[in-house]
Formats: structure tokens, sequence, C-alpha cells
């Protein structure tokens, strides 16, 4: 099973043993896409070195072609080492938007046209491991730990290698708690103590989020269910329990929904969310119109990118039972090569330069707040992130739906959310929206 309860991975970053090779800090940070994902398929170029060099025939040979769902402005760090590193290849970069992304890549691995190294998350890595279409890493990975090679793993090989972390936790506008004199929360308790009080004497917006998404919105509740019982021995067992039909969320996690709920009922969650965009949201953060915002190492560098001076904190979900706080994330991202690669070699040498020290940092700077999983290995951080540092030492970094299989996480993380929707919007109750995704389940599981 591969576990996404990340009690042992981070650790050891904060221990004696680890290697600190950077600051966040030192770089300039990228500019961002408010849109947070390839709209439409392009083909960009970057052209490692003067093009005069590379007029002979056997230079034109050697392009990478790579597939992703990201922006180009979200890769800035990645293409510049990949110039430095590699001056003799051209790199072209084809972007998809992660709503067709994969079944375009399906579709071009099949008919053997898809690009040399291939984005992937872990439900790709497993489906094209078992199709061929990828092409066995192991030897390249051996040095990530082994959270990492779970994530990327089939059988007994690893297919991709892996990004630094995703993350998804609350920044918060340190200048504005200080001259609104409000405190910065420490638990769920004061959390909605501070959300009341730029609401109701403020007049701000307390949390900025976009809840369109579904999986986005869903993540809004597990966040605050993986602090109050994902984090605790029992909840641990809950995906493995879902995936052979021994519980139910109506059950198990109905229990601990009762934060979240208290969310929407002081105003923190509201109805007009549901219409609101990524952009729209960082756009009422930066502008002071909200005091914190839900958000990803993407979100940061787009908060970064149009207010450089502000002042940047972080903070977990909380809860007031179990742990009581939490941050969604984990190994999402891996980078596959193509078992049909035009330029099979010359691909596997760049993902093997990713697998190391320097590529793991390029990636890093691309997703800040993240971390490699690389044993032995770790960058330091912004100060905005050392708000949400004691849940990476306590391993309390979650991605829920991973551990409820294949069949179901996709189709029963949308659902979750999907019902969480009608209930924000007040067309259900919460007993029938978990009614509605333990039905799917049981649909699922019957097969």
């Amino acid at each position: 099973m591969k576990s996404r309860k990340l009690r042992k991975i981070f650790v050891s970053i904060f221990s004696s043993v680890a290697v600190l090779t950077g600051a966040l800090s030192g770089f300039i940070p990228t500019k961002a896409n408010l849109s947070f994902g390839a709209d439409n398929q392009e083909v960009h170029v970057l052209k490692t070195s003067d093009p005069v060099q590379n007029s002979d025939e056997s230079d034109e040979s050697t392009v990478i072609r790579i597939a992703t769902w990201y922006t180009e402005d979200n890769l800035t760090n990645l293409k510049a080492y990949l110039a430095g590193e590699f001056p003799n290849y051209t790199f072209k970069f084809e972007y998809v938007g992660k709503s067709n992304y994969e079944p375009i890549m399906d579709a071009k691995l099949s008919y053997k046209g898809a690009p040399d190294i291939i984005y992937v998350d872990q439900e790709m890595a497993e489906k094209h491991a078992r199709t061929g279409y990828i092409a066995n890493l192991s030897d390249i990975t051996e040095e990530f730990n082994k959270e990492a090679k779970m994530s990327f793993g089939y059988g007994n090989a690893v297919y991709a290698v892996p990004n630094t972390s995703d993350l998804e936790c609350i920044f918060y506008n340190k200048d504005m708690f200080s001259a609104k004199g409000a405190r910065v929360p420490t638990d769920f308790s004061t959390f909605i103590g501070a959300c009341d009080y730029f609401r109701v004497v403020r007049k701000i917006r307390p949390l900025a989020a976009s809840l369109k998404d579904p999986y986005g919105f869903a993540n809004s509740a597990l966040g605050v269910v993986s602090a109050n019982y994902f984090s605790t021995d029992r909840g641990s067992g809950f995906g493995g329990r879902l995936r052979y039909g021994r519980t139910t969320f109506s059950e198990e996690i109905r229990p601990y929904m009762k934060d979240w709920e208290t969310l929407i009922e002081h105003k923190v969650l509201t109805a007009d969310m549901y219409t609101a965009d990524g952009k729209r949201a960082i756009e009422e953060f930066v502008s002071e119109e909200a005091a914190m915002i839900v958000g990803t190492p993407e979100t940061y560098v787009a908060i970064r990118e149009a207010r450089p001076e502000m002042k940047i904190g972080t903070l977990p979900y909380f809860g007031t039972e179990g742990e009581g706080m939490a941050i969604i994330g984990g190994c999402d991202l891996g980078f596959a090569l193509n078992s049909n690669a035009m330029n099979y070699d010359k691909a596997k040498e760049v993902l093997a330069s990713l697998a190391r020290v320097d590529g793991q940092e390029a990636l890093w700077k691309d997703r800040p707040g993240s971390q490699t999983y690389l044993e032995g290995t770790a960058f330091n951080v912004d100060e905005a992130f050392k708000g949400i540092e004691v849940c990476y030492k306590k391993g309390l970094v979650f991605t829920p739906w991973m551990e409820w299989g294949q069949d179901l996480n996709r189709q029963v993380h949308y659902s979750f959310g999907r019902e969480l929707q009608k209930v924000l919007l007040k067309r259900e109750k919460l007993e029938e929206a978990l009614e509605n995704v333990d039905k799917l389940v049981n649909e699922i599981n019957r097969g």
C-alpha cells in the first residue's frame, strides 16, 4: 500500500545530518501565471546554446521534448538549470492544461508520438508502468527515500524521478495582522477568533479562496479532518478500510467534520468562493481585501510577483482533536521517460541530472516551501514557511485520497468536493452529501 501519511519523511530535514544546500531567500521569485495551469496546448522552444553552434546535423537530433501541465512562468528555474547543464541540447516544452493532460498524453503514448520526458502524477506512473509506455528508472532513483520510490513504483521498479514535495496551507499577511491588531492563530479557536475579528470588527474578508474546483474544495475539509482524525492511529487506517468496504464517510468522517462546519458558520468559507477562481483569490489577498489565503507554492510565487515587499507567514489547517494541525501535501509529481523516446539515452541523461542535488535544487526553487525526497538532503526555506515547519517535523503532511486506492481516489475525491460544494450552497445537508459519497464508494467497490 502506498502510504501518504508522511510521518518520517521530513524529520531528517531538520536534524543535524541534513545537508543544507541553499536558501530560498537567495533567488529571485519566478513570474507566476495566475491561471495555475496551461489552458491550451502550446510548444515553447528553449534553445540552450548559440544557434550557430547547433547548426550541424548531429546537433539537430539533440532535441528533448518535455510534456507538462505547468505554465512556462512556473518553470523558470528548471529551464535555467537545463540551459546551464546541457548547453548543446534544445528543449521543447509542450504545455497542456491539467484537465486535458492525461487523456492527451495517454493517446500520444499509445501511438508513440509522446514527448521524451513526461510529467506524471502517481496514477499516470502506475498506469503506464503497466502498459510499458514509460521506462524503468530504478537505476537513477536509488538515492530517493522510500516514500518517493513507493509513490512512483510498480512491482519492484521505480518509473519516475520525483519532484520536490507539494503542499497546501494558509498564507497570511504579517503586516496586516500587525497593523490591524490581530493575533496570529496558534490553534483552531484562535484561528476562528482572528477570522471573526477581521470580518466583524475590521470589515475585511478573513480568508481568500477559490472553491470552484471540487478537488480543491475537498481539501478544505480533508485538511481539517487530517488535523482532527487522519493524524491519529485509528484515522491513519481509514483509507485501507474504505477501499475494502469496511467503513464509510458517514460513519468515520462525519464526527470530525464539525470544525469544517464551523468555518461555514463563521463565514470563513462563503458561497461566493464557489465562483471565484485562483486569480481572483490572489487579487483579493495582494490588494489587502483579505487577510489570509489558501494556497500552494504556485500561489506563493504569484503573491511574490505581485507584491514582493509583502511579509508573508504560513499556517496549517487547524482542528480541535487529534494532533490539531496538518497540511495537505506529498509526493505528487514525477518525471517519466517515454519508452519510445526519440532521444531515449539523452533524455535519460537529463532525468538523471534531475535526480541529483543540483537538479532537485532547481525544481525546489520553482516550488517554494517544498523539500526534496533525496536521502540526507534538505534546502533552507524562506522565513515565510516557518509556520508549517512543525508539520514537517511531526509528519503531519497528508494526501488522504491516495490511501483510498487506485479505483477510488480520483472519483471519490472529486465527488467528496462536489457534494461539499452543495453543502456550502445550502442545496444539501452534510449528512446527505456524505451518504452520496458512500453510495459512489459502494458502487465502485462492487465493480
